[in-house]
Parts: C-alpha cells; structure tokens; sequence
C-alpha cells in the first residue's frame, strides 16, 4: 500500500513538474535528439524502433577498422551528451523538490556529474556489447541475453539520480542504485510499463495518420524531445521519494 502510494506521488509529481517546466526540459532535450541524430547517421549496425536506436551483433564482424573507429567516436560524443542533458534535468529536478536554489559550486560540478553518469553508461554499454558477443550463437541466447539486459537495467536503473542527487562518485551511485532498486522494484515496472505506453502512442498514431515514409522521423523527434525527458523526470521524481522532506 505504501509502495503504491508512494508510486502515486511520484507520477503526480512528475506531471506537475513536466507540465510547468515544459519549455525548458524541451531545451535541454535537444541534446537527446542531437545524441541519437549522430548515432543514426554513422554507419553502425543499428535499427529504429519506438524512436530508438538498438544494435545489431551479427553485423558486427563485416565492419572495417575505420567503420569501427568513427562508431566508437559517435558513441562517445553521444554518450557524453546524453550525460550533459540528463545531468541539467536532474538538477533543476533536485532545486525544485528540495526547495533549494542550486548554487554556483553545485551548477560548476555539473560537469563532474555528467562525467561520472557517462562513465557508467559506457561501462554498461561496454557489458551488454561483450554479453551479445559471448552470447552470439548460443541457442539459449534468445532467452540469456534479455534476462541479463534486464538485471542490468533494473539495478542500475537510479545511477543518474543518485549522482546528481546525492552528489555520489561511481562507486556510491552503483552501491545506492542496486539498493533503491532491490527495494523498490515496483516502481522500475511502473517506469518500464508507463514508458511502454508512451512511446507505443506516437507511433500508433503517427503511423495511422502519416505517411509510412515520414512517420519514423516524426516519432523519432516526439520521443527524443518530448517522451524521453518525461521519463527522466519520472525516474528521478521515483528516486527523491526516499527523501521525506521532498514529499
């Protein structure tokens, strides 16, 4: 009942939030559909999905040094930049909730958070390209690699709140992440269900009333500069509900 209640608040919260900072979370957005631009232009053996990016292992070994070196780079440039916008979010998110004006020691670390919710993206990055790898052939792998993606999502779901929020190195964020996740995991398959919705309605619809050829890109914007940061919104908002002075 609790958990329930608490998952309550923290979708109102999000809404509300959404809804009266609107046009900047859109500013701060741009940067994602920058990111995922970059990431569809390289020749990378990826496909579009929902308004997202996903790769392909078996295209992997076709790739030449140079294919290899310019995806490593717009990986990186792109990763960086998720890192940037997800860190600004967070901390208008954190002034708010906390009722705190974010000083100017806390906007200069900015660019230590981002560099440490990077770090950790690229190490999860990096474990899922070696499990899709090791995995590659495997007959149970239509079953092993979904099961080890989800573990890993699930208990580093929190890694950019608890940097922003709680001002932890990679280490702490890993170690309050793995925690809020084993205790609440009623809100990560909230997340997961509510993002579900969310991105499946603009491509339903999108699909319906636009012609085949333009539709992918209308979703692919709505969800970069729209969906995405409301779902960060809604992580974070997920997050500060273990704070009771944020309720």
């Amino acid at each position: 009942m609790r958990n329930m209640t608490e998952l309550s608040r923290a979708i109102q919260y999000s809404f509300e939030f959404y809804t009266k900072r609107l046009g900047i979370i859109v500013l701060f957005s741009i940067p994602f559909l920058l990111a995922f631009v970059m990431l569809s232009l390289v020749s990378a053996p990826t496909y579009q999905a929902l308004g997202g990016l996903f790769s392909r292992t078996g295209s992997i070994p076709e790739l030449t040094p140079l294919d290899i070196a310019i995806i490593a780079i717009a990986y990186i440039v792109s990763f960086f930049i998720i890192a940037d916008a997800v860190t600004n979010v967070n901390l208008i998110i954190r002034s708010q909730r906390t009722l705190t004006i974010a000083s100017r020691e806390v906007v200069a670390a900015a660019g230590k958070y981002a560099i440490r919710i990077f770090y950790i993206y690229t190490i999860m990055l990096l474990l899922i390209f070696i499990a899709q790898l090791l995995l590659y052939g495997n007959p149970l792998s239509a079953w092993l690699f979904p099961l080890f993606l989800l573990v890993l999502s699930s208990l580093l779901f929190f890694i950019a709140p608890a940097i922003v929020i709680d001002e932890e190195d990679s280490a702490g964020a890993i170690r309050k992440s793995v925690a809020m996740a084993m205790r609440k995991p009623v809100f990560i398959l909230a997340w997961a269900i509510i993002g579900l919705v969310a991105l499946s309605v603009p491509k339903i619809v999108f699909d319906i009333i636009l012609p085949h050829w333009l539709s992918p890109y209308l979703v692919f914007l709505v969800n970069s500069l729209f969906v995405l940061p409301f779902l960060l919104v809604l992580q974070t908002q997920m997050y500060m509900e273990k704070y009771p002075l944020a309720k």
